[in-house]
């Protein structure tokens, strides 16, 4: 005989998981549309050139020859916010060669005094002065990202003059939201 109350235990909880499941990836496809650092853009290959057209001011081209794998480094302003760019030969070597220099110089306790630092190259420009007299340097980056093969250093300073983003990862979203090798694919 069958028992009527386990196969509707069992057809309830089917239904339970397929609702569960199903709304859970449709909500994940749409946050994964919706997010530039998901993974994506992995295999695009970013240069310089890539920041053409883009309101992307370089300022400095940093000596990499101490930077182990790197082809470029550049300091520049978007949106009146400071960005460290590091360009690398692919995704793969950017993470294996370039996130422990990015992790080194960003966050709350990164290394910004030169004789700490594993790459001493632009130290000056990772760091920000005290603010209303205060002589204290800090650290300008709070974050970073690795998009293909670049690690771009998120800056947390807001910019009064400019409304927008707040956050580190946002002023990187901001800023490579914009690249036209990203624009093609939405």
């Amino acid at each position: 005989m069958v028992n009527f109350r386990i196969m509707k235990r069992v057809f309830f909880n089917f239904i339970f998981t397929v609702l569960v499941v199903g709304c859970s990836t449709s909500s994940n496809l749409e946050t994964d549309k919706n997010d530039i650092f998901d993974g994506t853009y992995n295999n695009i290959i970013f240069s310089k050139e890539s920041f053409n057209g883009l309101d992307f001011k370089f300022s400095k081209e940093y000596d990499v020859s101490g930077l182990p794998d790197a082809l470029e480094a550049h300091y520049g302003f978007f949106k009146r916010r400071e960005f460290e760019i590091r360009f690398y030969p692919s995704n793969k070597i950017a993470v294996s060669s370039g996130v422990f220099y990015a992790d080194e110089v960003t966050g709350d306790n990164a290394i910004i005094k030169k004789s700490d630092s594993s790459w001493k190259e632009g130290i000056k420009d990772r760091m920000t002065s005290g603010a209303f007299g205060n002589k204290k340097n800090t650290p300008k980056y709070m974050d970073y990202v690795v998009l293909g093969n670049m690690i771009v250093l998120c800056p947390i300073e807001i910019s009064s003059s400019e409304l927008g983003a707040t956050e580190p990862m946002e002023n990187c979203r901001m800023l490579l939201s914009e690249l036209p090798e990203i624009k093609t694919f939405d």
